[in-house]
């Protein structure tokens, strides 16, 4: 068992939603945090740390491997983040946009009664 740091561009709920939607679904991790203060994302479990990169990038975030090594047996203690309350429901990278066009007809309309 390994403890995996990664850091991803996540900037909203949205984003961070989509990166634990990613991850959870590869095999051999025992648990998932995400880091929103410092941006990381921390995998515990036995997983290749290339193969988790390489999925977060696939689904559009930018991943890059900060550490790897064994984890570490850390106290339980709840943490209260006031950060969650003041972060945005939704950013301008996961927004999505219908851009669409309409057809530009210059046809002269010729009509004989």
């Amino acid at each position: 068992m390994q403890k995996t740091v990664l850091k991803v561009n996540i900037n909203c709920m949205k984003c961070q939603t989509e990166v634990l939607k990613t991850v959870a679904k590869l095999e051999g991790i025992d648990e998932i945090a995400v880091d929103i203060a410092k941006g990381t994302l921390t995998v515990i479990g036995v997983v290749d740390p290339v193969l988790v990169a390489k999925k977060l990038r696939k689904s559009g975030k930018m991943a890059e491997v900060v550490s790897v090594g064994p984890p570490k047996k850390e106290p339980d203690e709840e943490k209260v983040d006031d950060i969650k309350d003041s972060f945005p429901s939704c950013c301008k990278e996961c927004e999505l946009v219908a851009i669409g066009f309409l057809p530009h007809y210059q046809a002269q309309i010729c009509s004989i009664l």
